[in-house]
């Protein structure tokens, strides 16, 4: 009887110890989503204003590119394009 009373505050202290180590162990798994959450949201904001400044090149460029011989502005058109797809990449993979 004694055996069994010893074998079961055993069981008892190691299951207290286990209910310890997971309630740790959710506490951290809700900071690792919540840290991964906030470094989504700054990825997208960061390709958003990529994006912005890559339009706001683009224009410039274009402006610039008014008087440029027409292989060398499809050239630059073609780059341009090469980079909004990229971008466009970007964020696809970042939205689930």
């Amino acid at each position: 009887m004694v055996d069994l009373k010893n074998a079961i505050a055993q069981l008892q202290v190691k299951l207290s110890a286990l209910l310890k180590q997971y309630l740790h162990l959710e506490k951290e798994n809700q900071q690792l989503k919540a840290t991964i959450l906030e470094q989504n949201q700054a990825l997208q904001n960061s390709d958003l204003k990529l994006k912005e400044h890559q339009a706001q090149l683009t224009a410039a460029l274009m402006n610039q590119g008014a008087g440029m011989d027409p292989n060398e502005k499809a050239k630059l058109v073609k780059k341009i394009d090469q980079y909004i797809k990229e971008i466009d990449q970007s964020i696809n993979n970042l939205t689930p």
